[in-house]
């Protein structure tokens, strides 16, 4: 545990990704927005309350919130971000005054919540699993933004290395891990999607090849075993 958060906490993986990808943030949200409007529609309230596990410096958060106010006029978002990085927290304090950023670990304790997001995080943790069980003790609903690194390119190219140097993967999840990682923690699907890299909203309108396309028509679920850069997106309710 202690190997694998130092990457953050001593401000290495600031220094390799120095904008904590805040310029990916609105993307994120579009591909994740399916999924929030299907939790909502679940939760009559006027007060959503949100945690953003793994915040970076609130990019996802903040643009979560934003998006969510345009489109739900009497709806009032409540939203905290938690990240262990000093040097995240620091840098979204000056960004997002206004965004409840804490610098901690995500705990059963700091529930409740309707709605936790987990957005290219759980690759990051040694034990998703028990981040997930946390989860389920302070929230009805998890919305998740999950790459599926467990696929025959990442094996392929022997990538395993590069992935945690570079990004700090140590989680790798294919389909059907992650499905059943949820399950047995659980979490029930509502609704999710399997996504193609390409049809991420920041690669919309990129070309691609017609044999990942006619592959992925032919068998979604196979081809994001054998084709690298899929996503699950959705979200899951607490069994």
């Amino acid at each position: 545990m202690v190997e694998a958060i130092k990457l953050y906490t001593s401000g290495e993986y600031g220094l390799k990704h120095q904008d904590w990808h805040l310029d990916h943030a609105t993307n994120k949200v579009r591909d994740i927005m399916p999924a929030l409007d299907a939790a909502i529609a679940s939760i009559n309230t006027d007060v959503l309350r949100i945690a953003d596990v793994g915040a970076g410096v609130g990019g996802v958060v903040v643009e979560t919130v934003k998006q969510l106010t345009q489109n739900y006029q009497n709806l009032v978002v409540d939203a905290v971000g938690f990240e262990i990085s000093p040097y995240a927290v620091k840098t979204g304090r000056e960004l997002f005054p206004n965004l409840d950023l804490r610098q901690k670990f995500f705990e059963s304790s700091d529930g409740p919540f309707d709605v936790v997001l987990f957005i290219d995080v759980l690759e990051h943790l040694e034990n998703p699993w028990e981040m997930l069980r946390i989860a389920r003790d302070t929230s009805e609903y998890i919305i998740v933004r999950q790459p599926l690194l467990d696929n025959f390119s990442t094996f392929r190219h022997n990538n395993y290395s590069n992935q945690r140097e570079t990004w700090g993967h140590i989680g790798y999840f294919n389909y059907y891990s992650f499905m059943d990682m949820a399950k047995a923690t659980g979490w029930h699907p509502v609704k999710v999607d399997l996504v193609a890299g390409w049809e991420l909203a920041e690669n919309q309108g990129k070309v691609i090849s017609s044999i990942h396309s006619f592959f992925t028509k032919t068998n979604r679920i196979l081809a994001s075993h054998f084709l690298s850069g899929f996503y699950l997106n959705g979200v899951f309710q607490r069994c």
